[in-house]
């Protein structure tokens, strides 16, 4: 029979009998739900969750998304802005994928007008710290800012949701 310990809220240490004579842990991440939390997506490529506190859409890359679903997901964001007034988004996209350049584009021609007419201001993508998906995002944050939505790429998940929720210039953060 197993054992379960926790140091944090979002985090489950599992200790099985048999792991105890070789020194075994296995580790469990999960998001806790705070209350008035709502989730609009739970697909094992990604996450898109309202957060109650600190009031901001936060989008957590899991990995690879088709074309179909790429989309979808992003439209599913949309109707998040619009039903809870957002005007902060974060996205951590230190899991994602490749992105398609049609993708790209779509995302460009159809995402950002819907998004900036929902009333988004702010996107916060949080990237790798080096690689070509951080190229990509620093390139589409660059292409996207001067359509009416300012977007930045962060290395962490609290300066990002600092930015997107204040507008703070990353160099005040």
């Amino acid at each position: 029979m197993g054992s379960t310990t926790t140091g944090f809220p979002w985090r489950w240490t599992v200790t099985f009998a048999d792991d105890i004579q070789v020194g075994v842990a296995y580790t469990l991440g999960m998001t806790i739900a705070k209350p008035g939390d709502e989730v609009y997506l739970d697909a094992p490529y990604l996450t898109i969750r309202w957060r109650s506190i600190p009031q901001i859409l936060y989008a957590e890359w899991k990995g690879f998304a088709t074309s179909v679903e790429f989309r979808s997901a992003l439209l599913t964001g949309v109707r998040a802005i619009r039903e809870r007034h957002i005007v902060g988004y974060v996205s951590d996209a230190r899991k994602a994928k490749v992105v398609l350049a049609e993708d790209e584009k779509w995302a460009r021609e159809v995402w950002l007008p819907h998004a900036v007419d929902a009333g988004l201001k702010r996107m916060a993508i949080v990237t790798a710290s080096a690689g070509l998906g951080k190229m990509a995002y620093d390139d589409a944050a660059s292409a996207m800012d001067s359509h009416g939505l300012s977007m930045r790429t962060f290395d962490s998940v609290a300066s990002a949701t600092t930015w997107a929720l204040t507008g703070l210039k990353p160099a005040a953060l």
